[in-house]
């Protein structure tokens, strides 16, 4: 792990020190790309160190995990969600600070504008109406809108950048827990049974009581019962639900087009529970 880690680490420093210039021809903000760029090599490097002081006590901890791991293969992917999570957590850090960082733009740009055009934004009555603004008012609102607007190509780089690992990261994730549903589910009992010849269960049975009929016949008084007996198909018909933190999780299309509108998504990888 410790060597996986380095290696995301490394590829991570030279991601970044590529964002250094011009990227792909891109004309960015000197000053602010500098800022940035010593933040976030800050935060590499302050991660790479926490990972050498615990590398020694992860390495006394392969031998229990290695030994939870025979419990079978969808406690192993989850093992491995979870390590990817851990080995990509400074990456999700980069992530919300520039998604903070795009969402403070797009909304300030966005109220900045409707000042230029003379407009502003009633609360108490939820809509955009006229508004008429000293000229001092308006000198300030274009000088901060085209400070914001010259910021944006550079916010909006790193932006790109950090969203598509968070949203490659979620993806792994999102397909590792597929499949420990699909795991979770496999009628294993079933399947069993079948191999040793054994059709019957009781799990795959269902009786129902219909009807009972009370009376006396030939001097013997008694009851006599209807059931209604309906086979089940061998594979469960339990759903499976979406839960994180009493939120839905978000698909993957829905994840994407969140990541679009620059709403921070928190949730590091998703989760479920069953009803």
């Amino acid at each position: 792990m410790f060597l996986i880690s380095q290696t995301v680490v490394y590829y991570l420093r030279g991601l970044l020190t590529s964002l250094r210039g011009s990227p792909a021809g891109l004309k960015l903000n000197v000053q602010l790309n500098h800022f940035l760029l010593k933040c976030f090599i800050y935060h590499v490097d302050l991660w790479a160190t926490f990972l050498e002081i615990v590398s020694p006590a992860i390495h006394y901890l392969f031998l229990p995990l290695s030994i939870l791991g025979l419990c079978g293969l969808s406690f192993q992917l989850a093992l491995l969600s979870d390590l990817l999570v851990l080995i990509t957590l400074h990456a999700h850090c980069f992530y919300i600070y520039a998604a903070v960082l795009y969402r403070l733009e797009i909304v300030g740009i966005g109220a900045l504008w409707r000042v230029v055009l003379g407009r502003r934004k009633n609360i108490l009555k939820n809509r955009v109406e006229s508004f008429d603004y000293k000229n001092s008012q308006l000198y300030l609102a274009t000088l901060f809108f085209a400070s914001l607007l010259f910021l944006l190509p550079t916010v909006l780089v790193y932006y790109v950048v950090f969203a598509t690992l968070r949203f490659g990261t979620y993806c792994i994730t999102y397909i590792l827990l597929i499949i420990r549903r699909r795991i979770l589910h496999l009628p294993v009992d079933t399947i069993m049974r079948w191999l040793l010849g054994v059709y019957i269960s009781p799990d795959n049975v269902e009786v129902k009581l219909m009807d009972v009929n009370r009376g006396q016949v030939n001097d013997f008084a008694g009851s006599i019962s209807a059931i209604f007996i309906k086979p089940l198909p061998s594979w469960p018909s339990n759903t499976m639900t979406d839960v994180q933190n009493g939120d839905s999780v978000y698909s993957i299309n829905q994840f994407f087009i969140r990541l679009i509108k620059g709403q921070l998504m928190g949730s590091i990888q998703p989760k479920y529970s069953t009803t």
